[in-house]
C-alpha cells in the first residue's frame, strides 16, 4: 500500500480508536461503582469488569478468523455496533437496577474491545517493516483525544438522567461506539494477512518457543494486567477515601492521558532505542507508579500513581506490539492471535482480582502485589526481548 495511503489509515484508525477509548473510559470510570451500587455483595463490584476482560480474550479466539473471512472494515464496524448494544444495554440495567443484565452487558462490550485491539495491527499491515511502530503509534495517539473527553463526558452526564445515576454516562459510551462509524468509511484498509497453508505454517511450539515472541507477549500482557490491576482497584479505593465520582474520572482521565500521550514520540523512541529497550522502559515506570501509590492516599497521590501507571502501559504495550509485528510472516497472524488471547486471559484474572484484593486487603495491598508482578515480569521481558527470532527464521528458510 502507498505511504499516503498507510498515514491516511493510520489517522483514522486513530479516530476510530479515539472513539473506542472515549467509550471504554466509562466502564473504566464508573463500572465498578455501578457494579457496587447493584451487587447483592461489595466483593462483586467489579465482575461486570471481569466479565468485559473475559469475555475479550474469549472474542479474540473468533476476531482473527472474521478478519481473514470477512476483512478489517466489516469486522471494525460489527465491533462497533455491537459496542453500541452493549452501551445500551447497561442504560437497561441501570433503568432496571438489575445487577445480571449490567453483567450480560460485558460480552457485548468485550467484542467491540476485541475488534479494537486489531486497529493497529490493521494500521502497521498498510507500512512498511521500519515504520510499523509508528504507524501502530499513530494509531494509539487517538487515546490523547479520548483521555481528555471521555471521563469528561462521562462525569458530565452522571446525573442527566433524572433519578437514575450513571444512565447519561452510559448513553455516551453508546454514541461513541456510533460515532465510529464515520471514520471506518474512509478508511482504505489492506487485505488482512493470507492464510498459510497448514504444512507452511511454524508449529505452535515454535512460534511461543523464540524468545522475541515471548518478550513481546509479557510485555503486552504484563502491562496491561499490572496497569488493569490497579485501574480497575483505584475508583474503589477513590470512594472509600471520600472522594466523589467525579474525582474518580479526573484521575482515570490523568491515567489514560499517560496511556496515550506518549504514542506521539514511542514509534521514534522505538525506532532510535530498540522495542526491547522502551519496553523495560514501560517497567522502570510501573515501578515507580507502585512506589507513588504507596505513599500516601491523597487525591494527587491518585493522580500521580495512575499517570505513571499509564505512561509504563503505553511504553510495555508498544515494545511488545511491534517485537510482534516485527514477527517472520508465517508467524505473524498466529502470534498476534496468541498474544491478544493471552493478553486478556491475565487481564481479566487482574481485573477479577483486583475488587477482591481491595475489599479485603485495602488499597496498599493493590500496590504492593502489583509492585512484586512488575519486577518479576520486568527480569524475565528483560532477558528474553534480548533474543533473536533464529528459530522460526531458520525454519522459514528450510
Amino acid at each position: 500500500m502507498k505511504p499516503a495511503f498507510a498515514r491516511q489509515n493510520a489517522w483514522l484508525l486513530g479516530l476510530c480508536q479515539f472513539c473506542y477509548m472515549a467509550a471504554t473510559a466509562t466502564g473504566i470510570s464508573f463500572s465498578g461503582l455501578v457494579g457496587a451500587r447493584l451487587a447483592p455483595w461489595p466483593a462483586l463490584a467489579t465482575v461486570p469488569y471481569l466479565l468485559i476482560t473475559a469475555s475479550t480474550a474469549l472474542a479474540t479466539l473468533v476476531v482473527p478468523r472474521l478478519i481473514a473471512r470477512l476483512g478489517y472494515r466489516k469486522v471494525f464496524a460489527l465491533g462497533a455496533v455491537i459496542g453500541l448494544l452493549g452501551g445500551m444495554t447497561c442504560v437497561a440495567a441501570l433503568f432496571a437496577q438489575s445487577f445480571a443484565l449490567f453483567c450480560l452487558a460485558a460480552p457485548l462490550q468485550g467484542f467491540y474491545q476485541a475488534t479494537s485491539l486489531y486497529y493497529r495491527y490493521a494500521a502497521a499491515e498498510s507500512a512498511p517493516d521500519a515504520h510499523k511502530g509508528s504507524a501502530m503509534a499513530w494509531v494509539l495517539s487517538g487515546g490523547i483525544l479520548a483521555a481528555f473527553a471521555g471521563p469528561l463526558l462521562g462525569g458530565y452526564a452522571v446525573d442527566r438522567i433524572p433519578g437514575v445515576l450513571y444512565a447519561g454516562s452510559f448513553i455516551g459510551m453508546a454514541l461513541m461506539a456510533l460515532l465510529a462509524l464515520l471514520p471506518l468509511a474512509l478508511t482504505r484498509l489492506p487485505a488482512p494477512p493470507p492464510v498459510v497453508a497448514a504444512a507452511e505454517r511454524p508449529r505452535w511450539r515454535d512460534v511461543l518457543a523464540a524468545p522475541p515472541a515471548m518478550g513481546g507477549i509479557l510485555a503486552c500482557a504484563g502491562g496491561y494486567a499490572l496497569m488493569m490491576f490497579m485501574m480497575v482497584a483505584s475508583p474503589l479505593a477513590i470512594a472509600g477515601c471520600g472522594f466523589t465520582p467525579v474525582h474518580a474520572a479526573s484521575v482515570i482521565q490523568w491515567h489514560m492521558l499517560g496511556m496515550f500521550a506518549p504514542s506521539l514520540i514511542t514509534g521514534r523512541l522505538i525506532a532510535r532505542f530498540g522495542a526491547p529497550r522502551i519496553a523495560v522502559a514501560g517497567g522502570l515506570l510501573n515501578l515507580v507508579a507502585c512506589v507513588m501509590a504507596l505513599a500516601g492516599l491523597t487525591l494527587n497521590h491518585f493522580h500521580l500513581s495512575l499517570l505513571l501507571v499509564g505512561l509504563g502501559w503505553n511504553l510495555m504495550y508498544m515494545g511488545g506490539s511491534t517485537l510482534i509485528a516485527q514477527s517472520p510472516p508465517a508467524a505473524r497472524a498466529r502470534l498476534q492471535s496468541a498474544n491478544e488471547l493471552f493478553t486478556f486471559c491475565l487481564v481479566a484474572l487482574a481485573a477479577g482480582l483486583a475488587g477482591w484484593v481491595y475489599q479485603a486487603l485495602g488499597w496498599y495491598a493493590v500496590a504492593r502485589i502489583a509492585l512484586g508482578l512488575t519486577l518479576g515480569l520486568g527480569v524475565a521481558a528483560l532477558w528474553l526481548t534480548r533474543r533473536p527470532w533464529a528459530g522460526i527464521a531458520r525454519r522459514e528458510v528450510a
